[in-house]
């Protein structure tokens, strides 16, 4: 689903989801051979849905508010549980409202010596324990479509250091508490051990 309040780009964007066709006159290079007449005046690709997954979206539509409303009490959950921890919680400005489409955190990196396990570490350890954390998302400027279009590592610091320190937690409208609960568990166990006794 593509959402634009630009009537050139909703044009655009129904053009290419079918093959980049139109039947619209004023857009066509030549003279109509008949009403079933179309031109395909760029490259387009069968973008279509089918009927069923029309109507599965429709249908999901209807609880949308519900589900954000279930990922935000979510999102309160992780952050009241972890905020003490040595984590970067998701930032939300004041004057917005996220769906919480993912619940992504920034561990300490793991540097050596730094007494912090790394990212690959947490990671690994937390799937072990059958929690699906994944990892959102690789800065584009070091896949090799972009390198090979001039981009390299270090152009863009911030992203790499994001790329190095983010997890990303499970959150979904149908996560039940008492299964946050042990991804909370398990990351404080891996991330906070209690202190060794003096």
């Amino acid at each position: 689903m593509v959402l634009t309040n630009s009537a050139e780009l909703h044009e655009r964007l129904v053009r290419l989801r079918s093959h980049g066709i139109t039947r619209d006159p004023a857009l066509m290079a030549g003279e109509s051979h008949g009403p079933w007449y179309y031109e395909q005046i760029e490259l387009g690709f069968n973008y279509r849905m089918t009927d069923i997954q029309a109507a599965l979206g429709v249908s999901q539509m209807t609880r949308l508010d519900e589900f954000v409303e279930r990922r935000h009490h979510l999102a309160k959950r992780y952050d009241e549980a972890l905020r003490d921890d040595p984590f970067v919680l998701p930032f939300q400005h004041p004057d917005s409202y996220s769906a919480f489409h993912l619940y992504v955190i920034r561990l300490q990196a793991g540097e050596p010596g730094s007494g912090h396990k790394g990212r690959k570490e947490v990671f690994e350890a937390l799937r072990q324990r059958g929690i699906l954390v994944n990892v959102h998302y690789i800065p584009v400027h070091i896949q090799p479509y972009y390198r090979a279009n001039g981009f390299d590592a270090g152009d863009f610091p911030q992203a790499e250091q994001y790329y190095r320190e983010a997890i990303t937690l499970p959150l979904y409208a149908g996560l039940a508490e008492i299964d946050q609960d042990r991804v909370i568990t398990a990351l404080q166990e891996l991330l906070c051990p209690p202190s060794a006794p003096k």
